[in-house]
């Protein structure tokens, strides 16, 4: 059974998913943060750098997009431009772009301009072989799918449906971008209640919602009986036990089990983890000490780039570790756990001073 429990209060509203009594996503949305990945622009080249194979981009806001792109692109000051966003502005730097659009559904990724077929690592064996063989048979032309998890035994008719509403979808965009000039925003992709329905809603899932307006909405989509609105007197997410984990995805410091800890500062260029046993001291010899915090932290810090939905590179420097079996086990254990986020994430490899490197892809798409 999955919950998702939503609150919505002085202008931020957050869903917590829970499943099997464990929280598996937290999602904010507020009002008044700029929410652009996902939106596609039709945009006006500003700057041209060739040197770099980059270039900003009017979207019509204060800072240009910047856009790298391969070498066989070109383009000019002035150029009319089709990109969509794919990490969010910083006070410092414009959001980055890219060309290649995607738009999201439950069970599909539909991409326009590429020329792909893929299917959620999630998904192996005859099946994952069936899937493939069907959305190269449904796909359009000179156009690309990714077959998403939820699509697991799916048949050919429940995949044809959403792919027509995606390419309907597409459809809009295009004759926007034919009539509008630049900068314009012909997609916008984040409203958070439409991600959700998109990315969790499963038939075993259940809704409980504080706020009036998000229960009318999701009875659009969701059958009365799985919507509850919550009225108490106590905060919905005390009353569900969930607070204190949405707490922690905002402090810096968090504690483990047996008493280290790990230590989380995130910058515009990576995420960097520290590790270490704080007071504890082990019942046993130091290496044994040292590898049981050090697999406690990978548990947590696996589980808070899936809730802090922390993209891009991430280093973590666990605790120096002596032998080599160690070391091994360490690695094929964050390989194990990561395997199960339903983002991509990538162990890549522990580097020479023994830091650990991970690539993981954002779900704020």
């Amino acid at each position: 059974m999955k919950k998702i429990i939503i609150s919505c209060k002085l202008g931020e509203t957050c869903a917590v998913v829970v499943e099997d009594d464990q929280v598996s996503a937290i999602r904010f949305e507020r009002n008044d943060e700029p929410k652009l990945v996902g939106n596609i622009y039709k945009g006006r080249v500003k700057n041209f750098l060739p040197g770099m194979q980059a270039a900003f981009v009017d979207i019509g806001r204060d800072k240009n997009a910047f856009l790298q792109f391969n070498g066989a692109k070109k383009f000019s000051v002035g150029q009319n431009v089709l990109i969509q966003i794919d990490k969010d502005e910083t006070e410092t730097k414009g959001a980055r772009a890219t060309l290649n659009l995607s738009l999201a559904g439950r069970l599909l990724i539909f991409l326009p301009t590429l020329n792909y077929v893929g299917v959620s690592g999630k998904i192996r064996g005859a099946e994952r072989e069936r899937l493939h063989h069907l959305a190269k048979k449904i796909r359009p032309t000179d156009a690309g799918l990714i077959v998403r998890t939820a699509a697991e035994n799916c048949d050919e008719e429940i995949l044809l449906n959403e792919l027509a509403g995606l390419m309907e979808l597409w459809a809009k965009i295009r004759e926007r971008n034919s009539k509008r000039k630049p900068p314009a925003l012909l997609y916008n992709d984040n409203d958070l209640l439409e991600k959700i329905l998109r990315d969790e809603f499963t038939d075993d899932t259940e809704f409980v919602v504080d706020n009036l307006k998000i229960f009318r909405r999701l009875t659009n989509f969701v059958p009365e009986e799985k919507i509850f609105f919550y009225d108490g007197s106590a905060k919905i997410f005390d009353a569900f036990g969930v607070a204190e984990e949405i707490s922690k995805i905002h402090q810096r410091e968090l504690f483990l089990p047996s008493g280290g800890r790990i230590v989380i500062d995130k910058t515009e260029a990576l995420t960097a983890i520290d590790v270490n046993t704080a007071k504890f001291i082990g019942d046993k010899n130091f290496d044994e000490t040292v590898l049981t915090t050090n697999l406690e932290a990978a548990e947590l810090i696996l589980k808070q780039l899936r809730l802090r939905d922390v993209g891009g590179i991430i280093i973590v420097d666990f605790i120096d570790m002596n032998g080599e079996a160690h070391k091994k086990f360490l690695m094929n254990f964050l390989r194990e756990r990561a395997a199960l986020d339903r983002n991509k994430t990538k162990i890549v490899d522990m580097t020479p001073l023994g830091l650990i490197e991970i690539t993981r892809h954002s779900s704020r798409r």
